[in-house]
């Protein structure tokens, strides 16, 4: 076994390729500039609160894509969000609790009626007062398809209408278990009606009520953030600017850490962290994960519209070679495909362990022999995938299965995924709460990140089950139902979910963390010695 594990990581190194930036085009509220790379800030600089350091900067291993919320849902870009703009629920990171933000509280009515009440006091950063107006607005642009890439979230809702100045209603089909945790969401953040009035404004979707305002993106090279003066609440922010830096390579963002370029290293290489724990001036921050990294099939297509197919190659697979080969350990393998720590969660099921001998039964029965059949494997080009890849190419090699990796950029490779042009595809999918967002986003008929292009009328049904389901005991047999089902249909092989592994600079204070990544760092700050 260490023989095969050792040939493996030799693979890895073979594969795996250093990623690049972006271009140097920048975009602002104000106009453009373009220009040269993006320093950490004044490192030890005091900003305008005594005892902060002036900017917080944070290394993140992908850059930013998307600056208007409801056009995409995006790891990286909800973390922009979270400073800049603010929802109607908010969602705690230790007991996924929904607690008040701009409504003040909430109530069933009846099945079918949502019943807001809005703060009275907040304001967008260039001072207009929030209103009814603004969520009614927020919505209907929202369930709007020509106008939202996030509508299909809210199908449940039929409409959402004004009360009052401070109260408003929404109207819904049927009874829904998560739609507290949708309107949670930072694609549904609250936008200013007022700014998409004024014609003469260009982004009006950067006009938001969170303690801080876009100022500047460059992309490939930075994006930064200035506090909301005009921000409402007690408890503003205490940096100064908050600079994202993409730095895609990992070990360069150690390296970035270490010299103080950086003050947060987001995913640092997990055969650096020793270095990293003995470093005085870092801490190493390690939290359980929830984020679940896959192999998918496109089901829709030759030859992996095959389920027998698809068991032979889970089969195949070693997930905790992979776990302890990419991640030394620091993540937890599983069956099931809802995440772990999503309420309802089983893994209890028989599934398809590793294999290898039953993995070339179920080859021979889907009517392959060994040597017969070559597929393509789509992957980012980027860490962890340039690593699963090979390995994953590997075990399918010794069941007689030629694996051809392809690599591109994540847009590119979404893209693809979506247009049913991959065979198989590594990815991810991050869940804090909602299983609407696993069983329908993921796997029902033409859900648009459906991109196991997995049509089945079974799971189209139990999934708004589970969702419009009111009886707990009930829900719950339904969603271990419906997970046994999905398992034995095999349309992904969950490989593991990573534990959240951060490194920052032993200063940091303020940090609000999520074990998938969907962070909000609109507290965080450096304190000064």
């Amino acid at each position: 076994m260490k023989r095969i594990l050792a040939m493996l990581l030799a693979l890895v190194m073979v594969f795996a390729l250093v990623a690049c930036g972006g271009n140097n085009s920048t975009t602002n509220n104000g106009g453009s500039t373009s220009g040269g790379s993006t320093s950490g800030g004044s490192k030890g600089e005091e900003g305008s609160i005594p005892g902060v350091q002036k900017t917080l900067t944070i290394g993140i291993a992908s850059d930013i894509n998307e600056l208007d919320p409801q056009q995409q849902n995006d790891q990286i870009n909800n973390n922009c969000f979270a400073l800049t703009h603010q929802t109607l629920v908010f969602l705690t990171n230790d007991t996924n609790e929904q607690v008040p933000c701009l409504a003040e509280s909430w109530e069933w009515t009846d099945d079918t009626h949502l019943v807001f009440k809005l703060v009275q006091n907040a304001c967008f950063s260039d001072g207009t007062p929030f209103n009814a107006d603004d969520v009614v607005f927020t919505y209907q642009k929202a369930m709007d398809p020509e106008r939202s890439a996030v509508a299909a979230t809210l199908s449940l809702v039929e409409s959402v209408n004004k009360i009052d100045d401070y109260t408003v209603e929404f109207v819904t089909k049927s009874y829904s278990n998560e739609l507290l945790s949708v309107l949670a969401g930072y694609p549904l953040s609250i936008l200013s009606k007022e700014a998409y009035d004024d014609t003469s404004n260009e982004q009006p979707y950067l006009i938001g009520t969170g303690r801080y305002v876009f100022k500047e993106w460059k992309e490939g090279q930075s994006v930064t953030f200035v506090r909301n003066e005009n921000f409402w609440g007690d408890d503003p922010g205490q940096a100064d600017e908050i600079i994202f830096k993409p730095i895609l390579e990992s070990a360069s963002r150690v390296a970035a850490l270490q010299s103080g370029d950086i003050d947060v290293c987001i995913d640092p290489p997990i055969n650096e962290l020793s270095i990293l724990q003995e470093d005085a001036n870092v801490t190493v921050h390690n939290q359980a994960g929830t984020r679940l990294f896959y192999l998918g099939f496109n089901c829709a297509k030759e030859p992996f519209d095959n389920q027998t197919l698809r068991q032979a190659i889970a089969c195949a697979i070693n997930r905790e070679e992979i776990i302890n080969g990419v991640l030394d350990g620091y993540g937890q393998p599983q069956t099931t495909v809802v995440n772990r720590g999503v309420w309802s969660f089983y893994d209890d099921m028989e599934g398809f362990d590793y294999d290898v001998d039953r993995a070339k039964q179920l080859l021979s029965e889907a009517g392959y022999s060994e040597g017969e059949l070559t597929v393509d494997l789509y992957i980012s080009n980027g860490s962890p995938y340039t690593s699963i890849a090979p390995m994953i190419q590997e075990y399918l090699r010794v069941i007689g299965v030629t694996v051809n990796i392809q690599q591109f950029d994540e847009a590119t490779l979404k893209s693809e995924c979506q247009s049913g042009n991959q065979q198989m595809f590594l990815w991810r999918w991050n869940v804090i709460d909602r299983l609407d967002e696993i069983y329908t986003e993921l796997f029902s008929t033409d859900y648009p990140t459906n991109y196991h292009h997995y049509s089945d009328s079974y799971v189209d049904e139990m999934a708004v089950k589970v969702l419009t389901e009111k009886d707990k005991d009930t829900r719950l047999q339904l969603s271990q139902d419906l997970q046994t089902y999905l398992v034995e249909a095999c349309p992904q092989v969950p490989l593991y979910v990573a534990d959240l592994v951060i490194a920052y600079n032993k200063n940091l204070q303020g940090t609000y963390l999520f074990g998938g990544g969907n962070h909000n760092w609109s507290w965080a700050y450096v304190a000064l010695d």
